[in-house]
């Protein structure tokens, strides 16, 4: 069941404030204006109704709502500190109204010291039962607590105190304990998810260990064929782990309430969160300051938090955007000065606009995505397709002129079967629109010959006799260390795909087929040099280069030594179409 609408009354910042829900929320605005507030109201909830569930209601006349189930919840199985939820450090109680889609409505008074009062007005019959709080509000709201890295030295602890942690701020105390006891099917389960986020790495179930006479609880991870300690990852990892904990559970009819996650991973696990997240539950409440988060998601699905409002408002059009990045102090918006110019825009994964322009003159003999004639605007992958597919819409009805609209996406480690839906789904659109045949722009820089001609040009000092054959080793050695990540990322995508598409699969069935193809596959040099990440192969053939001829290996300079017949024919088609696109 999900929320329809959540409001305040004289609460922390609030004298009275309102937010209508939809299935996504996301909550933005300038620091301290109360996005928090709003989550805090939730985590309330989410105490109180594990608390209510398991108590009889006490039947009470409650002002203007007639005879209401009412329960008395005291604040110590509250994690929020009630103490400061008093709107002004007034007398009078805060309160808190959830209304839920069947139309039933939690009340909360909460008081700044004394028990919490909640009751519930529903169109149920009254009943004085244990189990009627949770047929008439069937609400499951999901809080994922504050995080906080693990504890370097984690000693075991009893069942109750790890229980208790659980769902507050002392939950990475004792989260290898919680997990030691869990049942393998249950830690494998969490496993799974995490690597959903970390392509490769995989967690083992907690063990104990003896040291200085107390009971230590250790997890290991493995990647590759290193075997580490988990206090050994950096925080984003054990953040990442702490939130798949509490993402496990969830399910389609669940509220998920997430507190700033931009905080902790950078924004390539925050697009990999918020994709498991809108897969996985019904609903969420999302307080950030990510423009990557805001752009990944609808412009309806961004509640803007403003000074003085008694309500939050939702983006209605991209001129609002415009507004949400002046309070959360972001300047991306400022091409639309550019496009008001050129009325001429390129979506793309990426902001290296000389590398493209590069590209596209060699593919195409003209300069046109170098010159300043066309927009580069950065699009966030196929999961922001649906505002690119709009575009020249919005700018046709809120900026009120026509604009010429392509897109360039990655294919990333998408499937053949995946590129051609997407593609299929924007072609009905006013956007003309493309997908590299590799992983990414930079893969087209994978050229041994024009890495070999960079190296020879800009030695300072001569070069061994066998150069030609250590660069072809340092490529292909570059390309074979990427081995084990591309096959996690495309074997997962498509294990995920099928499984889409036929939910009866045997997993594991699906999963060996999908390894060995990968292997037929990787033997083919052209299929390593289009689908290992091209950022991480360029740059450690660089490293290598450098520390080896004391060559500086550059993209520009990498580029300039290319010749056409080191760009495919399908990406020729592609710079040209745009080119011709453009030009008419």
């Amino acid at each position: 069941m999900l929320i329809k609408s959540l409001d305040f009354f004289d609460f922390k910042t609030y004298a009275h404030f309102g937010i209508s829900a939809r299935e996504r929320n996301v909550l933005v605005g300038p620091n301290n204006i109360g996005k928090s507030t709003a989550l805090d109201a939730l985590r309330i909830t989410f105490d109180v109704l594990r608390f209510a569930r398991r108590r009889t209601p006490e039947l009470k006349d409650q002002e203007g709502d007639g005879v209401c189930p009412t329960y008395m919840v005291p604040p110590t199985v509250i994690q929020t500190d009630l103490r400061y939820c008093v709107h002004n450090f007034d007398e009078s109680p805060a309160r808190i109204h959830i209304k839920i889609a069947n139309g039933s409505v939690l009340k909360m008074k909460i008081p700044p010291d004394g028990d919490v009062e909640c009751w519930l007005v529903s169109n149920m019959r009254v009943q004085r039962s244990a189990s009627h709080l949770k047929k008439a509000f069937p609400l499951d709201i999901v809080v994922v607590p504050t995080l906080s890295p693990l504890e370097q030295n984690e000693e075991l602890v009893t069942e109750v105190t790890a229980e208790r942690n659980r769902f507050g701020r002392l939950a990475s105390r004792s989260f290898r304990t919680f997990w030691y006891r869990q049942e393998d099917s249950e830690f494998e389960a969490l496993a799974d998810l995490v690597e959903l986020g970390w392509p490769g790495v995989r967690i083992q179930k907690p063990e104990l260990e003896r040291a200085d006479g107390k009971t230590i609880v250790r997890m290991y991870f493995r990647e590759g064929s290193k075997v580490r300690e988990v206090q050994w990852a950096g925080f984003g990892f054990q953040v990442w782990m702490q939130t798949m904990m509490h993402l496990r559970n969830a399910g389609k009819d669940s509220v998920l309430v997430l507190d700033e996650p931009d905080v902790y991973l950078h924004p390539d696990l925050q697009h990999r969160l918020l994709k498991i997240v809108s897969h996985r539950v019904g609903q969420f409440f999302i307080a950030t300051h990510s423009t990557e988060i805001i752009n990944d998601v609808d412009p309806g699905d961004v509640l803007v938090l403003r000074p003085g409002a008694r309500s939050a408002k939702r983006i209605k059009n991209e001129d609002d955007f415009s507004t949400v990045y002046d309070a959360i102090g972001s300047s991306e918006n400022a091409q639309f000065a550019r496009l008001a110019r050129t009325r001429k825009v390129l979506y793309v994964e990426g902001k290296d606009a000389r590398l493209l322009g590069k590209i596209g003159k060699l593919a195409g003999g003209s300069e046109f995505l170098s010159d300043s004639s066309v927009t580069l605007m950065k699009t966030d992958g196929f999961a922001n397709w649906t505002r690119v597919s709009t575009s020249a819409w919005v700018f046709k009805q809120f900026f009120e002129f026509e604009v010429k609209v392509a897109s360039l996406f990655d294919r990333d480690y998408r499937t053949e079967a995946e590129v051609q839906e997407f593609v299929h789904e924007l072609k009905g659109s006013d956007v003309l629109c493309f997908v590299l045949p590799f992983k990414e722009i930079e893969n087209l820089l994978l050229v041994p010959e024009a890495i070999k001609k960079v190296v020879s040009k800009h030695a300072r000092r001569q070069l061994p006799a066998n150069w030609q054959a250590r660069v072809e080793e340092i490529y292909e050695a570059s390309l074979e260390g990427l081995k084990d990540q591309t096959s996690s990322n495309i074997v997962i995508n498509s294990v995920q795909q099928e499984m889409k598409r036929k939910p009866s699969s045997n997993m594991h069935s699906v999963y060996t087929l999908a390894l060995e193809e990968f292997r037929r596959n990787w033997e083919q040099p052209e299929f390593r040099r289009t689908r290992v990440g091209g950022k991480a192969a360029f740059s450690s053939i660089a490293k290598a280069v450098q520390d080896e001829f004391s060559v500086n290996l550059t993209e520009t300079r990498v580029v300039d030594e290319m010749t056409i017949a080191d760009i495919s024919a399908a990406v020729r088609n592609i710079f040209q179409s745009l080119e011709s696109f453009f030009r008419d």
